[in-house]
C-alpha cells in the first residue's frame, strides 16, 4: 500500500468513528430533551393538583390529576433509565441521582449501591465472579471469605 492509500483508510476509519459518536450524541440529546419535556409536564400537573387541593376540589375529581402524575413519573423514569444506559450510568435507588456504573456509593446522597461486587476478606481487593483465589494476595476465595457490597 502506498502512503496515500494508508491516509485514505485512516480517514475513512476516523470518519466512521466520528459518525458513530455523532449518532450517540444525537440519541443522548433527544433523550435529554424528552426528559426535560416530561419534567415540564410533571411540574404543570403538580401545580394544577396543588391548585385543585387549595380550592377544595373533591377527591374524586383529583384522581385524574393523580393518574396523570403517576404516568408522567413512570415515563420520566423510563427515559432516565434509557439515558443512563446510553451514558454508561445507573440510578441511585435512594435519591434517583445518576451514578457511574460500578460505583460503590451514590455521589449525591452517600447511599451504598448494590453492585454485587465481591471483595477479598483478607486484603479487600475486588474479586472476579468465578475467582477461586484473590489475584492481589492469593487468599482462597470461599463463601465466608468474601464480602458482598450492600445486598
Amino acid at each position: 500500500m502506498s502512503l496515500f492509500d494508508d491516509v485514505v483508510v485512516n480517514a475513512k476509519s476516523a470518519a466512521n468513528v466520528v459518525s458513530k459518536k455523532a449518532g450517540e450524541l444525537y440519541d443522548i440529546s433527544k433523550l435529554k430533551l424528552s426528559a426535560a419535556n416530561l419534567r415540564g409536564e410533571l411540574n404543570r400537573e403538580y401545580r394544577a393538583f396543588g391548585e385543585a387541593v387549595y380550592n377544595n376540589v373533591p377527591e374524586a375529581e383529583l384522581q385524574e390529576n393523580k393518574n396523570r402524575i403517576k404516568e408522567l413519573k413512570e415515563s420520566l423514569k423510563d427515559v432516565t433509565e434509557l439515558l443512563n444506559s446510553a451514558k454508561n450510568q445507573s440510578t441511585c435507588p435512594e435519591c434517583g441521582a445518576s451514578v457511574i456504573k460500578g460505583a460503590q456509593f451514590c455521589h449525591s446522597c452517600g447511599a451504598t449501591l448494590n453492585t454485587g461486587v465481591s471483595f477479598c476478606k483478607k486484603c479487600g481487593a475486588e474479586l472476579f465472579d468465578e475467582s477461586k483465589f484473590c489475584i492481589n494476595c492469593g487468599a482462597p476465595v470461599e463463601d465466608e471469605g468474601t464480602e458482598k457490597s450492600a445486598e
